[in-house]
């Protein structure tokens, strides 16, 4: 299989997971999106697990890529967290999950594998998170009455929940919802208070 295949069976094969979740998703789906056999999916992805695992994998190493131009294009904490908030609304707008939102839901039925990688980018979401909102503090820019690691569990939170709401109610405001109350608990006193 071409590097270019293996890369559209992952591509689709998330798509698949963050609109329709891991256990709804099969091979027969991507046969038909791909243009490929059955067995060729298989040959290169002798199973799902594994093909989910590698989706995973490449969502983390993506992530971690939007993650370094984020933060070289926007300085100042504030307008890097406004961009993470920003990656969920482009979600929102493609009609797809969160990737870690879609398999969360999914938990119960996700091979141990697959659940191991979702935790890790749950987890390296949390620390760039947590590296964000600490710069923001050490800068002056931030002042929460929390520890950076508890905002940065509060930003993701508000995140993948706000994915959820906005998806059931077609209301996306709930992201810019997200900035406004994410920018009063990372500076409490700049509301009035």
């Amino acid at each position: 299989m071409t590097t270019m295949t293996r890369e559209r069976l992952l591509n689709e094969a998330e798509n698949l997971m963050r609109a329709k979740g891991y256990s709804a998703f099969s091979y027969a789906d991507l046969s038909k999106i791909v243009g490929i056999t059955k067995a060729s999916i298989h040959h290169h992805f002798p199973t799902k697990d594994i093909l989910g695992e590698q989706v995973v994998v490449q969502a983390f190493s993506d992530t971690q890529r939007q993650f370094e131009q984020i933060e070289a294009t926007e300085k100042l904490a504030e307008k890097r967290i406004a961009a993470y908030v920003g990656l969920f609304l482009q979600s929102y707008r493609a009609s797809l999950l969160p990737l870690c939102c879609a398999l969360s839901a999914d938990t119960a039925n996700l091979p141990p594998n697959v659940t191991e990688q979702t935790s890790r980018y749950f987890d390296m979401q949390i620390a760039w998170l947590t590296k964000i909102v600490q710069g923001g503090v050490d800068a002056g820019e931030f002042f929460p009455h929390t520890a950076p690691s508890d905002m940065a569990l509060i930003i993701i939170n508000l995140c993948e929940g706000a994915s959820v709401v906005a998806r059931a109610t077609a209301r996306p405001e709930v992201f810019c919802n997200n900035i406004k109350y994410i920018n009063l608990l990372l500076n409490p006193l700049s509301s009035g208070e």
